[in-house]
């Protein structure tokens, strides 16, 4: 994210079976259930299918670990599913014409690599056009972790408040889709100039629009 940004007969996933019972439960009973958060379910293509569409996008940063977190320009995020394989995404600012000030576009791409088993997320902003990379876990993730969590390496930000060239590690987070609603977080570590301690750099609260 930039930083400003087979077996024949498989047996089924346990949760997956404890969900059927009660699900059949609730339908015999005549109780309405609410589904599961897509992630519990660690299907990668439902994942990326209920990611697509039009999200409206708050975005939020923190300049260090401890700092009150700044409000940055509502944003329209459109998730593409190209055939079915990965997901491509586009963001840009509310209300702004593109070459006006603040104007940004942010381009991502998520994807499942069915041959390591791995996540991979590429993103690149024109705010800080510098490329970033992700990837893992590797699937299934741990029981009952309800975030995707993704390595990435490191990057230099020119200016970072008063500090100057300041290279940070990051890694990424990547939340279940519920109610519509799915957070996605980066995390910094300074590697030089600031404290070498983790904090939330920047979180993104997707809310899909009608």
């Amino acid at each position: 994210m930039s930083f400003y940004r087979h077996e024949a007969r498989r047996l089924p996933h346990p949760v997956g079976i404890a969900w059927v019972i009660v699900a059949s439960a609730g339908a015999f009973l005549g109780v309405a259930l609410t589904p599961l958060p897509v992630m519990a379910q660690d299907d990668p293509s439902a994942l990326l299918q209920s990611m697509a569409g039009t999200w409206s996008v708050e975005q939020r940063m923190w300049a260090a670990s401890g700092a009150e977190a700044t409000m940055l320009p509502a944003a329209i995020a459109e998730r593409r599913l190209v055939d079915g394989k990965f997901l491509e995404e586009s963001m840009k600012p509310v209300g702004l014409a593109p070459g006006s000030p603040g104007f940004f576009t942010r381009t991502a791409v998520f994807n499942y690599n069915s041959v390591n088993k791995k996540y991979e997320y590429f993103s690149i902003d024109t705010r800080a056009p510098q490329a970033m990379n992700e990837t893992g876990p590797t699937v299934p993730r741990p029981v009952g972790l309800s975030e995707i969590r993704l390595s990435g390496g490191t990057f230099v930000a020119p200016e970072w408040g008063p500090a100057k060239n300041v290279r940070f590690k990051y890694r990424l987070s990547i939340g279940a889709v519920d109610n519509n609603r799915q957070v996605v977080k980066l995390y910094l570590t300074p590697q030089s100039s600031l404290p070498p301690k983790e904090f939330t750099g920047f979180e993104y609260v997707y809310v899909r629009s009608p």
